[in-house]
């Protein structure tokens, strides 16, 4: 993975990843019960390898939702000439967004939303959107014209109206 807003031909900032999800669980946090559910203990696993479950499906849930951006995108929900939807990291890989979307403006892409996406089930909006807004400072000047996307699993608490709230309900569907 490279940041959304560079050219995957010539970034060095890149991000490898399993794109596999059912490989990167047996990779990931399986991994470290193998043997001793292939020795018969796998009953007696599954309350210590569910206390594993939130790291791994984190970045999970954050390209599903960067995937529903794209249908929105593709339905033209999001504004008209998108151009990419991806996630986005500053030079010292600390600071990053889960998801961007450019949009093009004449001969540059620029951005014109930014979400964030959390695995936890209520998200208060009110203080995601606060430390988006300093990520996004980070990824352009005009950071105050950026839509907010604020993604959550079950709900999306104190939302303002020009904030598009995302829940696993919307992405997955009933």
């Amino acid at each position: 993975m490279v940041p959304v807003t560079e050219l995957e031909t010539r970034s060095r900032r890149r991000i490898y990843r399993i794109a596999d999800n059912y490989l990167a669980f047996y990779l990931g946090p399986l991994t470290r019960f193998r043997a001793e559910i292939e020795r018969g203990l796998g009953r007696s696993i599954i309350g210590p390898l569910a206390a594993f479950i939130d790291g791994h499906m984190g970045p999970v849930y954050e390209e599903a939702f960067r995937e529903h951006l794209r249908r929105l995108a593709n339905q033209g929900e999001l504004g008209q000439d998108i151009v990419a939807v991806g996630s986005w990291w500053g030079a010292d890989s600390q600071q990053g967004i889960d998801a961007v979307v450019l949009a093009r403006r004449g001969l540059t892409r620029v951005p014109v939303l930014v979400g964030d996406a959390k695995w936890a089930g209520t998200v208060n909006a009110g203080r995601v959107k606060a430390g988006l807004a300093r990520k996004a400072a980070r990824l352009t000047e005009d950071a105050e014209g950026l839509q907010c996307a604020i993604c959550g699993r079950d709900a999306v608490d104190h939302a303002d109206d020009d904030t598009l709230t995302v829940t696993a309900k919307d992405i997955f569907g009933p």
